[in-house]
């Protein structure tokens, strides 16, 4: 083998050396995304099931509101009325 021979393949061993070592490096950072992605998702149902449960209690203050305000038997009996139609729809899906 002629040093030119040598020389082309010393070349091409660094060349896929380098190759390999940015291959390790992308795959180390994709890791640490998806780990940081995976972090976040549950970050956000965290926030989700903060924002419903503040929901709900959002809708009893305003019924308790409507119920203690004067003049609110309307919206005391509409919010009543929504709450009603929400439980026949659960029993109605537990009869499925």
């Amino acid at each position: 083998m002629s040093v030119e021979q040598a020389d082309i393949i010393e070349g091409i061993r660094r060349k896929v050396q380098s190759v390999k070592a940015r291959l390790q490096e992308q795959q180390d950072e994709n890791d640490q995304l998806k780990k940081q992605y995976e972090d976040l998702q549950q970050k956000v149902q965290q926030k989700q099931l903060m924002i419903d449960e503040l929901e709900q209690k959002n809708q009893k203050l305003s019924l308790v509101k409507g119920i203690v305000a004067e003049g609110g038997n309307q919206d005391a009996k509409i919010q009543i009325k929504r709450i009603v139609r929400e439980i026949d729809k659960c029993i109605a899906l537990l009869n499925r």
